[in-house]
């Protein structure tokens, strides 16, 4: 057995499948390689999982060519509390300006100590916010006049902001320090699409879907396989997805009066008692 799960974001698409406890008939040695197969595909998911998740609110929130990419810098360096009172007094300000334009403050806000080559830099923050106007970059200059203002216009210059998110997320934050913030009404990703596959089922490209990277791994005893992709035929991908959808749904039933049947037939169990029967 394989386990599946998809993820559709705004334009962005995400599969993955890998083996899923073991095989009757393995020996030791090959349940082993199994679960260290179920292991490394996990590790890469979670990998992806600080990337793609940045991703998963670009392109639910944000649209190349409208929206803003925005650098804020220091004349010099401030303290911890100075900076953030800095901050708090920007988003006062903006957030002001577009109630008034009657249009939703949303942002991704990255703090940077670092320069690209790692180097250590002088405290800057990176803003991925919405574009409301031609005004926007007076706008934003009057509301940061602690040193460099450079805006602008967000750009897709790769599939789904994959090079923006790698360029925001390249310095690691210390253990338990975020490695972004955002504002709170920002359109968070849905739940995921869980479902079982046959043992040696392969991934399969969605109508609709442009592949845009792929990785796998495939032995006897085991096989994982991720994919990431963009919507390219919304309409196709609509009919593909609201079927998988119906076909989840349909298998949850059936599972429920399945598992609902045995305990009845044995007088009773766990499954009934949780569901009040």
């Amino acid at each position: 057995m394989q386990i599946k799960k998809e993820e559709a974001c705004g334009r962005l698409y995400l599969a993955y499948q890998y083996s899923a406890g073991v095989l009757r008939r393995q020996n030791p040695r090959e349940r082993a390689a199994r679960r260290r197969i179920t292991s490394e595909a996990k590790e890469k998911i979670n990998q992806m999982n600080r990337k793609t998740g940045l991703m998963k609110l670009l392109a639910a929130n944000f649209r190349s060519g409208r929206d803003l990419f925005i650098y804020l810098g220091w004349a010099h360096e401030p303290s911890e509390r100075e900076d953030a009172q800095a901050l708090k007094s920007f988003h006062r300000r903006l957030r002001r300006l577009y109630e008034k334009a009657d249009k939703p403050y949303k942002y991704i806000l990255v703090t940077e100590t670092h320069a690209r080559d790692g180097s250590p830099a002088r405290l800057h923050h990176h803003l991925i916010l919405r574009g409301i106007s031609g005004r926007d970059r007076r706008m934003i200059q009057a509301a940061w006049p602690h040193g460099d203002v450079d805006v602008r216009s967000l750009r897709e210059l790769t599939d789904n902001f994959e090079d923006t998110c790698r360029y925001l997320l390249k310095e690691r934050k210390p253990k338990g320090r975020r490695a972004y913030s955002t504002s709170s009404n920002l359109k968070r990703p849905p739940e995921p699409l869980r479902r079982r596959a046959s043992e040696r089922a392969d991934l399969a490209l969605p109508p609709g879907v442009k592949l845009v990277r792929e990785y796998k791994n495939d032995i006897v005893c085991g096989r994982y396989q991720i994919m990431m992709g963009k919507i390219v035929d919304e309409a196709a991908f609509a009919v593909y997805w609201e079927r998988a959808q119906r076909d989840r749904r349909r298998v949850m039933e059936a599972t429920h009066w399945a598992r609902y049947a045995r305990e009845k037939a044995r007088g009773g169990g766990p499954y009934l008692a949780r569901n009040g029967v």
